[in-house]
């Protein structure tokens, strides 16, 4: 009994040990988690699924959080390219965050359709959804852009 005991104990306290060392890595948000709580000093990420085959993009948009609660540190993508199809696949934007300072602030994320954002990119600025001429037939629902909020609670440690 006591063995058995051992044994898991050991990952218990290896797992413990690693989280306060910082050693797990950040912790990861996906997209129906909307409200994060996280520590000063903290880091985190929000991961979103990307489908460059329909020539999807995820950007952050204005306005941006509050500098003085959470600064963005990098953006990396993952694409796995579909060897059937030139040019597409799918895979996962990662937005990281550095929590800095105790308080509430957004973080907005734009899911940009082919041709449905304007800005950012090469072209620099603000990505925001591009405008509908007048006149024009609405977009069907799987060509808008569609922004996502974020709300990002900082606690004192």
């Amino acid at each position: 009994m006591i063995s058995v005991l051992r044994r898991l104990a050991l990952p218990a306290l290896l797992m413990t040990v690693l989280a306060g060392c910082g050693l797990t890595g950040p912790d990861t948000y996906e997209l129906d988690e909307k409200n994060i709580e996280v520590d000063v000093g903290e880091k985190f990420t929000l991961s979103v699924s990307v489908d460059t085959a329909m020539g999807e993009w995820w950007y952050l948009t204005v306005p941006e959080p509050d500098p003085d609660v959470v600064r963005n540190a990098d953006k990396r993508e993952k694409i796995e390219a579909d060897d059937a199809a030139v040019g597409s696949g799918s895979g996962t934007d990662s937005f990281d965050f550095k929590a800095v300072g105790p308080g509430t602030t957004k973080i907005r994320l734009i899911q940009c359709p082919r041709g449905a954002c304007a800005g950012g990119g090469d072209a620099g600025g603000p990505v925001t959804p591009s405008p509908v001429p007048s006149g024009s037939p609405t977009p069907q629902e799987k060509y808008r852009a569609t922004i996502h909020t974020y709300t990002v609670t900082v606690r004192k440690p």
